[in-house]
């Protein structure tokens, strides 16, 4: 029983790793509220940003109604009612995360230069621009992983 305790509270502790590719209202909204969910429910929580996700965040775009939703009308609905509802938008979720002090904001170094953004931009947006042996390493660090 005492040991069963001990991996529960280990686990607890390992971080939610989210790795967010993609750009658009939808997916950045979703790596955001989660990612907040987590930090204030007390656990630690990664977020590696890689190509879009990563050029929506260093560029100021994560809030942008950009839907990729392949039914133009829904996205429309979708786009008014998010326009007129109270919901924090994602880099306000973002920042409240980071703020809790259990979120830690990630950039892939490959990313950045694939997306030709400047160094000193992505380190104003981020924690940390880290290369893959970094990023393997937070993934076996996890205790889960999530991809949006």
């Amino acid at each position: 029983m005492n040991d069963e305790h001990t991996t529960v509270a280990q686990q607890k502790q390992r971080p939610l790793a989210i790795f967010a590719h993609s750009d658009g209202f939808d997916k950045l909204y979703q790596v955001s509220s989660i990612a907040l969910t987590a930090a204030v429910s007390g656990k630690p929580v990664v977020v590696v940003l890689f190509f879009w996700a990563l050029r929506a965040v260093v560029c100021g775009e994560a809030d942008e109604f950009v839907f990729s939703a392949c039914a133009p009308q829904a996205a429309r609905i979708a786009r008014e009612k998010i326009a007129t509802s109270n919901n924090p938008k994602p880099s306000e979720m973002l920042s409240m995360a980071r703020e809790s002090g259990r979120l830690k904001l990630f950039a892939c170094s490959a990313s950045m230069q694939f997306m030709g953004l400047e160094l000193e931009d992505t380190r104003a947006a981020v924690d940390e621009v880290v290369g893959l042996s970094t990023i393997l390493r937070l993934s076996e660090q996890a205790g889960n992983i999530i991809y949006i």
